[in-house]
């Protein structure tokens, strides 16, 4: 009985949180209507990884190490490869 209080408790201890924390997050929307101004300036200077090229290269370097990556685990040589052979014989008992 004293586990089963607890574990309500606690549920309803969290219940009562979130409801506190969404009542906080609204509380803070404001409704009041307030002007903003803005002002852009327009520039011509790009960054590097807005340019196209360097998003070609990088795709390009990347396929580069996926081969590389997959190449390399499925190049084996018959050095490699080990054979085992067993050969079992079995003493037949005589009656």
């Amino acid at each position: 009985m004293k586990h089963a209080l607890n574990f309500y408790g606690s549920k309803l201890f969290l219940f009562a949180v979130s409801l506190l924390n969404c009542a906080i997050v609204f509380a803070q929307d404001s409704s009041v209507a307030t002007t903003t101004t803005s002002t852009s300036a327009t520039s011509t200077d790009k960054t590097w990884y807005m340019e196209p090229w360097a998003w070609v290269l990088g795709g390009v370097i990347l396929l580069v190490i996926i081969l590389l990556a997959t190449r390399s685990s499925s190049n084996t040589t018959s050095a490699d490869k080990v054979t085992v052979t067993k050969t079992v014989t079995r003493d037949s008992e005589t009656i």
